[in-house]
C-alpha cells in the first residue's frame, strides 16, 4: 500500500456533552490525525489516518463526508472496508465515529 491511498467516510462527532471533543478539529487541512477503531474486533488495532478533505459544514452530531489519508506504511489498513463501522479516538477516548463510504 502507498502513502497516498484515500478512503472516504461517513463520521460524525460526539458532543461535548457525550464526551466528545469541546471543538471540532479542522478535517480539511491534514493536521487531525486520530486513530479508526474497528467495532468489529475483539482485540482492535488503532489504525492512525490523516483527514485531508470534509465536503460539509461541521457540526457536532451530523454525518459528515471526509477523505481521510493512510500515511503510514507497514500498518495493515485491509479491515477498512466498505461499510466497516469504527469509532475515532484521541487516544482511549472515542470522540466521534463512523463507516468506511469506499477505498
Amino acid at each position: 500500500m502507498t502513502d497516498a491511498r484515500i478512503l472516504r467516510l461517513c463520521v460524525r462527532f460526539y458532543p461535548p456533552s457525550q464526551g466528545g471533543r469541546i471543538a471540532l478539529p479542522d478535517l480539511s487541512g491534514g493536521e487531525y490525525r486520530p486513530h479508526l477503531v474497528s467495532d468489529e474486533e475483539v482485540d482492535p488495532d488503532y489504525l492512525g489516518v490523516q483527514f485531508v478533505a470534509c465536503a460539509d459544514p461541521v457540526d457536532f452530531g451530523v454525518d459528515l463526508r471526509v477523505s481521510v489519508r493512510l500515511p503510514y506504511g507497514g500498518v495493515d489498513y485491509s479491515g477498512l472496508v466498505p461499510g466497516r463501522a469504527f469509532t475515532i479516538r484521541e487516544g482511549a477516548r472515542a470522540v466521534g465515529e463512523g463507516h468506511v463510504v469506499s477505498c
